[in-house]
């Protein structure tokens, strides 16, 4: 991106530097600045990233859009009105000015996992960037589009906790395609009802033309109820109504398969990861695919050479053949039920270690409940519940299984892990982010 094209964006004054100079790398991390790169000093609670513009210069950045004045007469100085408000408008401007198509994923759960698979199937043909991590929100989604060069296809995960949020995502990324994985109730506590849940993910929408698609999982009760008529909806699912469908669904230890019916066609897909949910994300990377005019074959080739990114339901081979699924990323509902789906699948002995799901507000202890209840009738052998809220996981489900355990802490779990695990067993665990389960995993 062009100094003056910058200036135009942000509608910032040019303090010092070349405005015909181009800068190839932003970052809003002074320890991270690539040589020639812009520093995006950010104003936050307990921080305020000016404080390390010197240290910026020092890395070898070339460049810095600034909120408060500073004289460094030999770099390019812009200073703007707000260096976060700068952030999107740059992202904003060199979507609108580079000949690249967006395609925004945004769900309760799945995001990554269908983000990830859906670039592994666009990259079959074209160019392709992708979030990396979590880069999701008001901060992370720029950035993501100022890492651009030459892509044809930009691939962007767009994550929400309130309403209006996902609203401004969409206006700076502006999607040709959006695909929403489903509505649960991840943010709940923050958004109080799945209706509004629905509402506030409805909102990729707002920065899409009128004929764009949006791809939805008409399996999800909530999405079923969409209609847009300005939008060409794409349903996906296993109904016949559905545009792309999953007929003859396999599920393994080792992976899921099934056969994609789409436009008068049909092909065995197989995918190298386990659970149901994934055939839905599946479904909606080929629905994503043949948007952009990917062959059925490709997007076959595509779908088999995915891979999870790391946290998400990794398998882990620990000593004495125990076998670890760690999803110690984050939890909510929907997910917790999805990653004991696969624990259910193994034929050795099951264990599944749980921990709380936060932000639930007033739905926690009935939602908690809930899982109690899906685990107790999955057959799962041992139950291990740890945390406050996960009390009520336990309280539901000892009323029909005989081993279930509850911890307070992960400590106190630990310091009983060895006469509750044995060799051999599969061991699920799984938790919000925040409740530490890597201690757990390590421990084990």
């Amino acid at each position: 991106m062009y100094v003056y094209e910058i200036l135009e964006a942000t509608q910032g004054k040019l303090k010092s530097g070349d405005r015909n100079a181009e800068i190839t790398s932003f970052t809003q991390d002074s320890r991270k600045v690539a040589s020639g790169g812009m520093y995006i000093p950010l104003k936050g609670e307990r921080f305020d990233g000016h404080q390390f513009i010197n240290s910026a210069f020092e890395q070898g950045a070339a460049a810095v859009i600034t909120q408060q004045e500073i004289d460094y007469p030999d770099k390019i100085v812009i200073e703007v009105a707000n260096t976060l408000q700068a952030l999107k408008d740059m992202a904003c401007y060199l979507r609108q000015h580079r000949p690249v198509k967006v395609v925004g994923i945004t769900g309760s759960v799945g995001k990554t996992s269908t983000r990830d698979m859906v670039y592994s199937v666009v990259r079959q043909k074209y160019k392709t960037l992708k979030t990396e991590g979590n880069y999701n929100n008001e901060i992370g989604l720029p950035l993501t589009i100022l890492r651009y060069h030459d892509e044809e296809v930009m691939v962007l995960e767009m994550g929400m906790n309130h309403l209006e949020e996902m609203s401004r995502l969409s206006k700076i990324a502006l999607p040709d395609v959006a695909a929403i994985t489903n509505v649960g109730t991840a943010h709940i506590g923050e958004l109080g009802s799945r209706e509004n849940i629905l509402k506030a993910k409805l909102e990729i929408t707002d920065g899409m033309k009128d004929g764009s698609t949006l791809i939805i999982n008409d399996d999800n009760d909530m999405l079923h109820t969409v209609s847009i008529p300005r939008l060409q909806v794409v349903r996906t699912g296993k109904d016949d109504i559905c545009d792309v469908k999953a007929a003859d669904i396999e599920l393994d230890e080792t992976g899921s398969a099934f056969t994609l019916v789409c436009q008068d066609q049909s092909e065995h897909i197989e995918i190298p990861v386990q659970g149901e949910h994934n055939i839905s994300n599946a479904l909606i990377a080929a629905a994503v695919g043949l948007e952009l005019g990917i062959s059925v074959a490709d997007i076959k080739k595509g779908i088999a050479a995915f891979e999870l990114t790391k946290n998400r339901m990794d398998i882990i081979e620990k000593a004495r053949h125990i076998t670890v699924i760690d999803g110690t990323y984050n939890a909510s509902v929907d997910s917790m039920k999805s990653s004991i789906d696969v624990l259910s699948q193994y034929k050795k002995r099951k264990v599944a270690v749980l921990a709380d799901m936060l932000e639930l507000g007033n739905y926690s202890e009935q939602l908690h409940r809930s899982v109690g209840e899906y685990i107790a009738d999955k057959k799962i052998n041992v139950f291990v519940c740890v945390g406050k809220e996960a009390y009520y996981m336990y309280d539901e489900a000892r009323k029909t299984m005989d081993q279930v355990f509850y911890f307070a802490n992960n400590a106190d779990l630990i310091a009983h892990l060895d006469e509750i695990i044995c060799d051999n067993d599969v061991i699920l665990v799984k938790g919000s982010h925040s409740m530490n389960l890597k201690e757990i995993v390590e421990a084990i």
